[in-house]
Parts: structure tokens; sequence; C-alpha cells
């Protein structure tokens, strides 16, 4: 539902007479009714985001003008034939074999997909994945020294002495011990390749792995220990498995309808394909109009042409190779075009479209896209905004454009809070933070050097979660932990605290750019909406006595 902000509140058309009409409509707007459960609805979904702009009836007038100044938006662009553009009827095809093909997945695939969901839970029980591993290394620069190092350690001899023995890495002062954890979340992290890690996670406590190749080094690993992966594991585990369930469903049924709708490729349209992407150099295709009606694949109760064609290439090119042969492009075809154009015959087929839920989405939808048609034509297309202009902004409200205070902080995050507790001590006893956080930190989303910068703002806690509240009250060079968080246990040092400053007016210059274009779209908006009430006046009718009917409270059912 689109809603109107910025309305300025006009005490046009209320009325409390006028014809005799059913007691629940609030209002008539030519043939449409209003009636009080949709006022009460339309507030009720309003104020789910927004808080209430007036108090008592002064409300629910607010709201019912809103919806009269949607419905003269609709009938204002249906009389300038908007929706009949041709930007509109793509976008509304667009919408609507989206919605169709979004709906069929949903009723012939993700049911059963959720049926699944426990069997995926029980596999993340019993998974390798589960768990986070300590481990011991021995690094060779040669097969041969790998060889030579497994030999004493199948003879019995002591893993550490090996590593002190033939290991090149640094650890090998240490008997070969890596004291960070390893997970399937942080694997490539910490420099183990994913084939290296599969391999490495099929192990057990004190069990050894065969040489492995990892970059230019052959690497021994033992396993000394094991404990719980992180909850955010678990999570991770479970949406990779069930995307994966779901396309092997969704690629079962594509393979089911190419054979009910007998989905034939055209040979000619191909190598007229093959020839047009040559000369694209592989970026976006152009077709003559004549070229873009050839029928590049047939179907029951269907086609696709090379218009559809060119406008899937033309959005996929950048984010994914496709070969300029004959094969390349019968894959793209197969892979990228021919599925959701074949469920959405599916949909037709099956009566899809007349499901009284989706089409009143399909409704609702379209009235959507026609109001903002009609605000592109009407409010966005008419915005004016230069650079003095912006400068101006930018100078007459400095404090809409200030940096907020910036702090800079070293941190590490573990998983358990007795390693939490060891790297504290290890901190205090004189070896750096950062150092520490290169070598343990559970982050995957920063630099391993472990020093980070948070702006104090609420919304940072999206990022760092609880830890945004323990870095805001933190004094500056106080080491600070563990603090208990849903990733594991952190560890952290203000290291400074930079006050709010201006932004300079060169990286202001867009925001501010912005600003004045919403200033000018409310002004825009708000000449819209006088327009409109002046020009179908005659057509707009309110029943005061219905309103008054409503509950005078803001939070009136």
């Amino acid at each position: 539902m689109v809603r109107v902000v910025g309305v300025v509140l006009a005490a046009l058309w209320w009325s409390g007479c006028g014809p005799q009409v059913d007691g629940d409509v609030v209002a008539k707007i030519g043939d449409e009714e209003i009636e009080l459960a949709d006022l009460r609805q339309f507030r009720e979904e309003s104020t789910a985001n927004y808080r209430d702009p007036e108090e008592g009836l002064k409300a629910w007038r607010f709201y019912l003008q809103t919806m009269i100044d949607m419905k003269l938006m609709l009938i204002a662009a249906q009389e300038q034939r908007l929706d009949q553009t041709v930007e509109f009827v793509r976008r509304w095809d667009r919408e609507r074999r989206k919605k169709l093909v979004d709906e069929y997945a949903v009723r012939t695939i993700l049911a059963d997909v959720d049926l699944a969901v426990d069997g995926m839970r029980q596999n993340f029980a019993t998974n390798k994945w589960n768990r986070m591993l300590r481990l011991a290394h021995i690094r060779t620069a040669s097969a041969a020294e790998a060889q030579k190092a497994m030999r004493d350690l199948e003879q019995g001899w002591n893993f550490a002495e090996v590593a002190r023995r033939y290991s090149i890495a640094p650890t090998a002062a240490h008997g070969g011990a890596i004291d960070a954890w390893y997970g399937r979340g942080n694997l490539e992290e910490m420099g183990l390749p994913l084939e290296v890690g599969e391999q490495i996670f099929d192990l057990q406590v004190e069990d050894l792995s065969q040489p492995l190749l990892v970059g230019e080094n052959y690497e021994i690993f033992k396993v000394l220990s094991q404990g719980p992966a992180p909850t955010h594991y678990r999570a991770a585990f479970l949406r990779e498995q069930y995307w994966n369930e779901f396309r092997t469903r969704w690629d079962e049924l594509v393979v089911q309808l190419k054979d009910r709708l007998d989905a034939q490729l055209d040979g000619e349209a191909i190598r007229l394909l093959v020839d047009r992407m040559a000369e694209s150099d592989g970026r976006g295709m152009l077709l003559a109009p004549e070229e873009q009606e050839v029928i590049l694949c047939r179907f029951k109760g269907g086609q696709v042409t090379l218009l559809d064609f060119a406008e899937t290439y033309n959005a996929y090119w950048f984010i994914r190779s496709v070969s300029f042969d004959s094969s390349g492009i019968a894959e793209f075809v197969h892979r990228d075009l021919l599925p959701r154009v074949l469920v959405y015959q599916a949909a037709l087929q099956e009566g899809l479209d007349q499901d009284s839920t989706i089409a009143a989405w399909l409704q609702d939808k379209k009235k959507s896209l026609l109001l903002e048609a009609l605000r592109r034509e009407e409010v966005v297309e008419r915005t004016e905004v230069d650079s003095a202009m912006a400068r101006q902004y930018y100078d007459d409200h400095p404090q809409m454009f200030m940096e907020l205070e910036e702090i800079q902080m070293a941190e590490v995050l573990v998983a358990t809070r007795a390693e939490a507790e060891q790297l504290l001590q290890r901190v205090r006893a004189g070896e750096r933070l950062e150092t520490l956080a290169a070598r343990h930190t559970l982050r995957t989303d920063a630099e391993r050097s472990g020093q980070y910068h948070i702006h104090n703002h609420p919304s940072e806690r999206r990022v760092f979660g609880a830890l945004y509240d323990s870095v805001v009250a933190a004094p500056v060079g106080v080491l600070t932990g563990p603090v208990a968080l849903d990733e594991g246990y952190s560890i952290f040092e203000v290291r400074e605290r930079i006050p709010p400053r201006p932004t300079p007016f060169a990286q202001a210059a867009s925001r501010a750019r912005w600003w004045v274009q919403k200033r000018q779209e409310k002004t825009l908006f708000d000449s819209l909406f006088t327009r409109l009430r002046n020009q179908y006046a005659d057509r707009v009718v309110v029943f005061e006595e219905q309103l008054g009917r409503l509950d005078a409270s803001p939070t009136s059912p």
C-alpha cells in the first residue's frame, strides 16, 4: 500500500448531509466507497510504521483525507492513461509474473522444503561442522620433508618434538600448537582452504592428518581438542541446507515442466543471437525492432522471443559470464530464462491468477504502480536541484551535517569465556591485542588486525550487538572484558574518541542535494493534492456523521 506523507489536511468536501448511504460508508469518491472498516485498517497499517500525526477525531480525518487523496491520484493517473504507457505495461507485467512464479513455488515446493527442516537440524547435530577444533601443525617446504615428519610420527615420536624438528611455521617453538579455534565460519580467514578443512574436520581428537598441500607448503595437522560451534554456525548451515533443498526441488520442477510443455529452442534464432552477442562484446545487447519479435523458444501455450532473451541477458551479463557460442546461449536460456517462463505458464494454466487472494494482491499492486507513475510524472521529474541550492541548504542547516563521535578500538572475539580470560591475561602481561586478534578472532567481516571504529549511533548495534553498549560506556585506554555476546566472548580496548565535527561540503554535497530534492517534492506534492481536490471536488462526499461514530481515541481499534 502506498502511503502519501506530507499531506496538508484540507477541510474540503466534509458534509453532514447528502444522499442516504449505508451506515458504514464514511466517504464516496465517484462510485467508490470508503467504509469505516477500510479506514480502520488503513490507519492500523499506517501506524505500524509511523506515529499518528494528530489526535482524536483529527487523526481519523487525516487518514481519511489521505485515502481520498490516493483515490484521486488513481483517477488522475487513469485519465492521463499512464497505465497504457510502454514503461508501465512492462513494469506491471514483471510484477505480475514475479508474483505468480513466487506463489507457484510457495505452493508446490516450499511446503515440502519446510517439512525437511527437522531433518536439516538433525543433520547439523551430527555434522562435522557443528564443532570448533584446536589444532597443532607441522609445516614443511617440500613433500619429502613432510613424509620424513610423518614417518617419525608413525613411529611414535611426540608431535611437539617433531614440530620443533621439521616445522618452518612460527608455531614450531611451541610444539606446533595453534591457539585459535577453527570452524566452518572462519577456515578461509585462518588460511585454510575449504577442501583442506573438509579433511581436517573428518578427524577426531588426537587424530593426525596426512600431509596436505596448503598454498606452497605441506602441512600435517593434529586435533588437540574440540568444542561446540557458535549458534550462528547452525543458522548459516540451515540457511545453506534450506536453499540447496529448494534449488533441488526447483530444478526437478523445471525439468518436469520442460517435458510437459514440450519446450523447444529454435536453431535459427540461436544463430542470430550468436552474431548479436559477438557484436555486443560481452556487454548489453541491442536488437533491431524486427529482431525483437523473433521466436527463440516455443512451448505449449506460449513462446519466448529474442526481446525476452535480451532483457534477461542485459540484467545478467555483468554478474555472470555467458559463452558466445550456440551451446552457451542454449545453456543460458535453460538456466536463467526458461525456468521462470515455464513456471509462470504453469501458474496460468492452473488458474493461479484467478485465486481471490492473488487477484486482490495484483489489483493493489497495479494501483501502487499507478500511484508511483503519477508521482514520477508530477513530482520527481519536475524537481531541479543544482550545486548552489545544495550549498545554501548545507550552510543553513549545519546541525544536519555533523560527523558523529567516532570510537577507535581494538578487539578480539573468541568462542569460550575460558579462552577470553586466557587472552586477557596475555594482554595484561604485555602482548598486543591486535597481534592476538590476528590469530584468534572469530570475526570474519572486518580486518584481521582487530582494529575497528564505531560511530556513536544506535544503528551500530545491528553490527556489533551488545558490544556496542559496552564500547560506548568504556573509558579510553582501559582493557575491558570478557563481554558475553551471541557470537562468543569479546575483550577490547577503546584507543581514541574523536568528537563530533562538521562534515566538509564536498562529502556532504550529495546528502544536501537529497534534502533539497525532498523539500521540492513535498511542495510539488502539496500543490498536486490541492489541484486534484479542486479538480474533482464534485466527485467527493464525506459523511461527517459516520466519521463521528469512530472513537475519538487515537488507539481506537
